[in-house]
């Protein structure tokens, strides 16, 4: 597909599907204040999709703009309001087909409303990656319900499953359609291949099933069937608008209400609050298994959900549906945007943009995050999360302790596409205690100034069966083990593969007479003069089951530093390991092993486009990155794989 044309989603009707599906009809929303179409204005722009490494150039005009990240961007040049839109896609990255979202203006918007842009994978060659652990089976975290469930007439759907198991990347493919029972052309489904975002836009009411097919990259691909149902009909969802009213026999599209306190009072469990464009002085507010517990934008809509410094969203549920929050922006977050106690059931948050916070509230040290699992010392695990495509923005600290999310006690989770650009507070992501087998996949997370905590693996209650691959941290590391002391706390299977990071940080747990299972491979460090590893506890001896409890090989290690391992707290201890005891002694980053120690590991770019460049064959096995060529070719004009 040429880069610049303008994709339109539209829903192509099979053997009888225009009988039974009508075209789309929605009704009118209230209408939007009108702005005066004389003046210049700023073009904004809001980027989905876009995979990490990767760049788009888009033009609206004759000024043109470089995207990098998933975020708002604004032309230089201006436009007049109400004038003709000419926003095209100017170059995609290789893999990637981007387009003027099917519901933009054809116009300039005069309040400059950002126009969406989407990117997805579409098919390409397949990768085949070096097997790591743990390689568990290929699981859909909810099964059948790993999509929203419920779609509204005549609007775009979007959703994303979360995966988790076998060989990263997937592939995901449709394998079937039907509409009320009856097979469906298949063509107006647009599906991520990497990713698996479903998106069409169901044109009547009634039951639509989806078959997806997942497959690993291992040599011989694992797959996995699960059909997926998804509901169009209008009962199921509530609407709220700013120029809404709250009076009863309200919450229609065309009649919304004005306040979510109020369409929350009156909703029930399996029902959908669609927000309209606006902010809303939202406060905190409890979401419980008694009412809705789904909060979604309008398609292409911006919604602010401004907490004032006030409170937070506090979810504590256990039955199905998950809680989900799609499409929002936050703002004004005080100490927590969104409080888990406990989310058993799940907690799924996507699309969403936490602008801006500051810690405060419960006094000092009290663990600030955007996104929060509260714990109660019980062993089991309170919280499932799926968090995706989110962006955490700056989060203001007056003492310490304050990162993007925070957990203790979560289970089964999968962090996965995140920004993480905080600013100077303690890190990125901490699974602080009590962790159990929780996923963290293809995150961005930078700092400006160097720090050990990108991703902080504390054990504070142990922890068992952590996955953390494909992560890219700029000025950022992983740290594992720091709050793990007691003799009772252990670490088992923790494995650290294909992450760009600057260095890694051990503590006590990791060497603890219970633990077991640390695997370090195929990373990139770009540690420059520090050293790529290092241990925070002074010791007077090496732990006799250091090389037994540990295992690290097959990296890439760019550094200047004649030692491997520092201790960060006494400067004569036997942690402080040249690369010779590193290697030799402790069987560490053997040669043997494929590990790199080298002062320009070749590496291009900057922030978020930082790795190895296309067609290094190192890609596959080392870093973030793993599509060594890119390519679309093998594509039908429906957009599915030959020989699917």
């Amino acid at each position: 597909m040429p880069s610049s044309v303008i994709l339109k989603l539209v829903l192509l009707a099979g053997s009888g599907m225009a009988a039974a599906m009508p075209a789309p009809t929605v009704a009118e929303a209230p209408p939007a204040p009108v702005t005066s179409i004389s003046a210049q204005v700023p073009v904004v722009v809001r980027i989905r999709g876009l995979a990490l490494g990767g760049e788009l150039r888009l033009r609206q005009g004759s000024s043109t703009l470089t995207a990098n990240l998933n975020d708002d961007y604004t032309f230089a040049q201006t436009a007049l309001a109400g004038a003709a839109l000419d926003l095209q896609v100017v170059s995609q990255p290789a893999g990637q087909v981007c387009a003027v979202s099917e519901l933009a203006s054809a116009s300039v918007p005069a309040d400059s409303s950002p126009l969406f842009v989407r990117c997805r994978y579409v098919p390409g060659p397949r990768v085949v990656v070096p097997a790591t652990l743990p390689n568990s089976p290929l699981s859909l975290m909810f099964g059948n319900l790993a999509l929203r469930a419920a779609a509204y007439p005549g609007l775009p759907y979007e959703s994303r499953p979360g995966v988790v198991g076998g060989q990263f990347p997937y592939e995901f493919r449709i394998t079937g359609f039907t509409f009320n029972g009856g097979n469906q052309n298949p063509a107006g489904l647009q599906l991520d291949f990497r990713h698996g975002t479903l998106r069409f836009t169901p044109a009547a009411e009634g039951s639509y099933v989806i078959g997806l097919e997942i497959r690993d990259s291992s040599p011989t691909p694992r797959i996995l069937t699960q059909s997926v149902t998804v509901e169009a009909t209008r009962s199921a969802f509530v609407f709220v608008a700013p120029g809404g009213v709250d009076a009863p026999d309200r919450g229609s599209l065309a009649q919304p209400y004005q306040s979510v306190a109020y369409a929350l009072a009156r909703s029930t469990p399996a029902q959908v609050l669609m927000l309209r464009k606006g902010r809303y002085l939202s406060g905190g507010f409890a979401v419980r298994d008694n009412r809705a517990k789904q909060f979604i934008a309008y398609p292409d809509e911006v919604v602010v959900m401004d907490q004032d410094y006030q409170s937070w969203i506090n979810v504590g549920i256990n039955d199905f549906p998950a809680a989900r929050f799609e499409d929002l922006d936050f703002t004004q977050v005080r100490q927590y945007g969104i409080f888990s106690d406990p989310s058993r059931s799940g907690l799924i948050v996507r699309n969403v943009r936490f602008a801006d916070g500051r810690e405060g509230g419960l006094g000092s040290n009290e663990n600030p995050a955007f996104i929060h699992g509260y714990g109660d010392g019980v062993h089991a695990s309170r919280h499932r999360l799926l968090v995706q495509d989110s962006d955490f923005g700056p989060l203001q600290m007056t003492s310490n302790g304050a990162y993007a999310a925070t957990l203790f006690d979560a289970g089964d989770s999968l962090f996965e596409n995140n920004q993480i650009r905080v600013g100077p507070i303690s890190g990125g992501i901490h699974d602080k205690d009590n962790s159990q087998r929780n996923t963290y996949r293809e995150n961005y997370i930078a700092f400006a100034a160097p720090n050990p905590h990108g991703i902080h693996v504390s054990a504070q209650d142990s922890s068992e069966d952590l996955h953390i691959h494909h992560n890219l941290l700029v000025n950022a590391g992983i740290r594992l083990g720091l709050q793990c002391t007691a003799a009772s706390c252990v670490m088992r299977n923790h494995d650290v593969h294909h992450n760009t990071l600057i260095g890694l940080r051990f503590g006590w747990g990791v060497f603890n007479s219970g633990s077991s299972g640390t695997r370090i491979a195929h990373n990139i460090f770009t540690s420059g003069s520090a050293t790529a590893y290092s241990w925070h506890s002074c010791l007077s001896a090496v732990p006799a089951n250091f090389a037994t409890q540990l295992s690290i090989g097959h990296n890439l290690i760019e550094t200047s530093n004649t030692l491997a391992m520092h201790d960060t707290e006494c400067g004569g201890s036997p942690m402080n390991m040249n690369w010779a005891s590193w290697r030799n002694s402790h069987g560490m980053d053997t040669v043997l092993s494929g590990s790199v120690v080298t002062t320009s590991a070749g590496l291009l770019g900057a922030g978020p486009t930082l790795g190895l460049p296309i067609g290094d064959p190192r890609r596959v096995q080392l870093g973030h990155l793993y599509l060594v060529i890119e390519s679309n070719d093998g594509l039908f004009r429906d957009g599915f794989q030959a020989g699917q």
